[in-house]
């Protein structure tokens, strides 16, 4: 196989990956998320990080997904609707001066019924199903905002999205917890507590916000606590409101390790079965399965 680059660029970060009869040579991860790209200047950001890797003698193809392919990104990749396959993505090639290379971006997806939109999580769905072409079941994607994804005979059905980890962020930063949830651990046993304490009585979720900051107060048991308690209210809710895609059903996990490892404290005794992979791992065969689809 020739080489060719696979781009992750979200909003906040780019990962740039160099890629060789299926081996990662080279990589490059910086900080250069779309939202930080000043004056529209996408091909200089992409330039400037894989120029090593490009040659005078032949055209290398890019291929990339991500916020990238957003109204506010480089070129807005139209979202395909569900139920739609993967297998039949689309992509938006924008223009480049520099003729060492070529950009494909490809769609994101969006849900009419119920309004919800995705990109990039799709890519990540995409590599799982690399390997697992017969699944049919339930795949959540932890994170900012984290999705719950019905998925049959390769399509995605139907998804959720709920905004667990910019709340998060949001009130522990911004609000009388900022002092409070510092810890950069969980405790799990806190955690879980949590959770089925929320899913016992979601209504007292705001009252058990403000419980954390008078506990730090009076008792000052440990940032670790509160932040894992505050880390299970709010992981509480998005079950509650998930659980049509997870109750005693085999699903599974994609993320970063630490918020799978969190998601599986919680979902363990919920489930039938869980199988988690690393969200790096899945953008790059994902990237992979539409390059093949899309020669």
């Amino acid at each position: 196989m020739d080489k060719w680059i696979a781009v992750d660029w979200g909003t906040s970060f780019f990962r740039a990956y160099l890629i060789k009869d299926e081996k990662v040579l080279c990589a490059a991860k910086t900080n250069d998320g779309m939202k930080f790209v000043q004056n529209n200047n996408f091909e200089e950001t992409l330039v400037k990080s894989i120029e090593p890797w490009l040659n005078n003698k032949y055209k290398i193809e890019v291929l990339a997904s991500g916020m990238i392919g957003s109204k506010q990104g480089w070129i807005e990749a139209p979202y395909q609707k569900t139920p739609c396959n993967l297998n039949n993505i689309e992509f938006i090639s924008p223009f480049v001066r520099d003729d060492r290379f070529s950009v494909k971006i490809f769609s994101g997806i969006a849900q009419s019924n119920k309004p919800d939109v995705m990109r990039g999580e799709e890519t990540q769905i995409a590599g799982f199903l690399y390997d697992n072409q017969n699944f049919n079941g339930s795949i959540c994607l932890p994170g900012t905002h984290s999705k719950w994804v019905q998925i049959e005979n390769g399509n995605i059905i139907n998804f959720k999205t709920f905004m667990t980890g910019e709340l998060f962020e949001i009130i522990s930063k911004n609000s009388i917890l900022i002092h409070t949830v510092t810890s950069k651990k969980i405790q799990k046993n806190e955690l879980i507590k949590a959770v089925n304490e929320i899913f016992i009585k979601p209504e007292i979720f705001g009252n058990a916000l403000f419980q954390l900051r008078a506990d730090d107060l009076i008792n000052s048991r440990g940032s670790e606590i509160y932040k894992s308690k505050l880390s299970g209210y709010l992981l509480g809710l998005e079950l509650l409101g998930s659980m049509e895609f997870w109750e005693k059903k085999d699903i599974v996990l994609i993320g970063n390790a630490d918020l799978v490892k969190m998601y599986e404290y919680v979902l363990q005794k919920k489930v039938n079965s869980i199988k988690s992979f690393l969200s790096e791992k899945m953008v790059l065969k994902g990237l992979k399965n539409f390059k093949n689809k899309c020669l």
